[in-house]
């Protein structure tokens, strides 16, 4: 059996205030491979790293992202809401970012509302396109996508395409499932067609993580990382 490679939901979001620089430098620590974060576009066309339309559950201050100058944004504290000792943290400029991960980790960019061509070049300029994969909820962006930078590897989800033959036809190279729809023979099926297979699991149930482990997903985008490895290791284990 392989290990997994761990994608860090947000970054390492237990442990510091997601999409921020500091949950990159501790997914870092924690052994992530790749490191999920979102992307949304201030009014004046700058590009972020931030998760919510609106800025009021993860920062001091209020209103939609996309109605905000950059100016505003660069002064927001996106740290006190998880901890006094994240108090000043700012709300990461994607090219900051990417410049932290490069050499470092890899990326997945899951595009709220922004220019997947604007994304492409920001991560080819340092040298993380070949690595990184892309998804959105936004049909209309995973279409631009699709059609304006084909290089830029894609991820579909299985309960939006229902199978693995659609996943294919959609040209994708990631296929992510949850928890309702992961099964070995789908798995297996999605590895047959040249897809990499991926979970998505933002909660801490044993059992879960080991569904996973033995259904052989290559990728699992998670929060509780130091469990999914536990688990991980005690199956392998059992397996030897």
């Amino acid at each position: 059996m392989k290990t997994a490679r761990i994608v860090a939901h947000r970054g390492a979001c237990l442990t510091a205030p997601e999409n921020t620089l500091a949950s990159l430098e501790a997914a870092i620590a924690l052994g992530a491979e790749v490191v999920e974060f979102d992307i949304r576009t201030s009014r004046d066309g700058v590009l972020y790293v931030f998760h919510d339309e609106t800025v009021e559950r993860t920062t001091n201050g209020a209103g939609r992202l996309a109605d905000m100058f950059s100016s505003e944004i660069d002064l927001l504290d996106a740290g006190s809401w998880f901890g006094a000792g994240h108090a000043g943290e700012r709300v990461p400029r994607l090219e900051t970012f990417l410049d932290a991960c490069a050499g470092r980790i890899a990326t997945y960019a899951e595009i709220k509302d922004a220019d997947p061509a604007a994304v492409r070049d920001m991560l080819a300029a340092r040298g993380l396109l070949a690595e990184a994969w892309t998804f959105s909820f936004d049909q209309a962006i995973r279409a631009a996508t699709r059609a304006q930078v084909p290089d830029f590897r894609r991820m579909v989800l299985f309960p939006q395409v229902g199978s693995v033959a659609a996943a294919v036809a959609l040209d994708a190279s990631i296929l992510e499932f949850h928890l309702g729809d992961l099964t070995a023979d789908r798995v297996a099926e999605a590895k047959a067609a040249g897809l990499i297979t991926q979970m998505f699991y933002a909660g801490a149930d044993e059992d879960v993580f080991e569904h996973a482990v033995r259904c052989g997903v290559e990728q699992m985008n998670i929060d509780h990382i130091a469990v999914f490895r536990r688990v991980e290791a005690r199956v392998h284990a059992q397996a030897a």
